[in-house]
């Protein structure tokens, strides 16, 4: 299957997995990261637009991981992930027995924890 987003990929682009050392928002699910908590950082330049930074909580990076491990083509955009994530689980959930329940555990974990540090 042929995989064509219509999100704008980056020029330049870095990810990595570091520990929190202060208090920060998921821009996904706006949950609190606390220090000491491990979530993704994530830098790039789209559009010859000055850097941006994404920083993403350990629930919400789990939904993503889970999603692109089990569809051909998961096209998301930092800040639009969980909306672009359920777009893609209705659109292959009959190909994929089992996608919406293994999601859907993930999206109550990243509900449940939005109480956490609030």
């Amino acid at each position: 299957m042929e995989c064509y987003c219509d999100y704008e990929l980056p020029s330049a682009y870095d990810a990595r997995v570091v520990k929190a050392r202060k208090s920060h928002a998921c821009e996904e699910c706006g949950r609190v990261i606390e220090a000491g908590e491990q979530y993704e950082r994530a830098s790039g330049i789209w559009d010859g637009d000055p850097p941006q930074t994404f920083k993403t909580c350990r629930h919400c990076l789990e939904l993503r991981q889970y999603i692109a491990a089990h569809v051909p083509c998961f096209c998301w955009a930092h800040g639009n992930m969980i909306q672009d994530a359920i777009d893609t689980i209705e659109n292959f959930e009959s190909e994929s027995a089992g996608l919406l329940f293994g999601a859907g555990r993930r999206l109550v974990a990243i509900r449940r924890s939005q109480g956490e540090g609030r």
